[in-house]
């Protein structure tokens, strides 16, 4: 078992083990009280999983619920919340009982959103099975559902009571799913350089991602444990994320994360260097990890595709944003930009 526990204004341990998911139930138990156990989740996973967690959690003496989701990034809606605090409100859960993420990271940030504002806060157990959230959603407290006009609109960030993670969950991911996931982990790489890309090379051969969650969880609790209500050097990590959560917008949700997140490094990157911050050489390599890893980088948006997303991201706050701008692998800078400037920025690289 690995355990790296993440100190902030609440303390969590993520705890990394392959086989774990039949001893989920009595992990919490050994931590939590609480009589009940509502287990959020979509129908892939459900189809997978949700019995094993079920009835580990039964086997611990919790009364379980099961709410299950549409898959798809969709179903981080509005109506979506409101279902699963009706679940929550009828079968009159209290702020001692705990609701479990089951899932990817719509699933997590959906999940968290609604424990940390159902009766002010519950205990909210995080149980990635997919590599993306594995790497990164489940881990820094950062819950949201998505409007209409933009991704993440509606928000919090409170941490979750405990992470578990069953590598071996990654072993039942499509291609495209296990793909969501490199994306966030060559940002890892590009922010803090090779060690984590070479990792990722070894797992997907081997099909072990053990490790490659272990440095990324390593990475984010290094960053979110100096920054955790996101003022400054959280902002890191939107590397590509900018243009990637427009794109996702733009598209209707109907690209995968990833996907957007590796377009967005591609145009972010190529923005940089045609803006001479940046040498051509650096925008190639980034170039290069994302065809190495089998993204699709020949895609086609104007500014005016993306500009409405753009300025309607979270983070641009008093007409200024901060970007994210690698120099290199491993070498990362943030710069201030006004709105206009921004514009600019991003029209250079589209």
């Amino acid at each position: 078992m690995e355990k790296i526990t993440v100190n902030g204004s609440t303390s969590y341990d993520v705890i990394i083990e392959r086989g774990i998911l039949d001893r989920v139930g009595q992990l919490v138990r050994d931590e939590f009280a609480g009589n009940k156990a509502l287990i959020v989740t979509d129908s892939n996973v459900a189809a997978l999983y949700l019995d094993a967690v079920d009835d580990s959690f039964r086997a611990a003496e919790y009364e379980t619920f099961s709410f299950t989701l549409e898959p798809g990034d969709a179903s981080k809606s509005m109506d979506s919340y409101n279902n699963v605090l009706s679940v929550l409100a009828e079968n009159e859960f209290g702020g001692t009982d705990v609701i479990v993420a089951l899932g990817g990271g719509m699933v997590g940030d959906l999940t968290g959103f609604a424990a940390a504002t159902f009766k002010r806060g519950m205990h909210c157990v995080m149980i990635p099975t997919s590599l993306l959230a594995a790497v990164d959603a489940s881990v820094g407290g950062k819950s949201a559902i998505n409007l209409p006009s933009g991704k993440n609109q509606v928000g919090v960030i409170r941490n979750p009571s405990i992470v578990i993670c069953d590598p071996n969950t990654m072993s039942t991911l499509s291609d495209e799913a296990l793909h969501e996931g490199y994306a966030e982990v060559i940002k890892y790489g590009i922010l803090t350089g090779e060690r984590i890309i070479r990792s990722l090379r070894v797992a997907t051969k081997t099909g072990d991602y053990s490790e490659v969650i272990r440095l990324s969880v390593a990475i984010k609790k290094s960053v979110v444990e100096k920054d955790e209500d996101d003022s400054k050097m959280r902002q890191f990590l939107n590397l590509g994320h900018l243009v990637g959560h427009a794109i996702e917008a733009f598209r209707g949700y109907e690209i995968s994360h990833g996907q957007a997140v590796a377009q967005g490094l591609d145009i972010e990157s190529h923005c940089a260097a045609l803006g001479g911050f940046i040498d051509v050489s650096t925008d190639m390599e980034i170039a290069a990890l994302l065809e190495e890893f089998g993204f699709d980088t020949s895609y086609q948006y104007s500014l005016a595709d993306l500009q409405p997303y753009l300025l309607r991201d979270k983070r641009l706050k008093n007409g200024s944003i901060n970007i994210i701008i690698p120099r290199k692998i491993g070498d990362c800078i943030m710069v201030e930009a006004d709105s206009n400037k921004l514009l600019s920025y991003i029209e250079q690289g589209l």
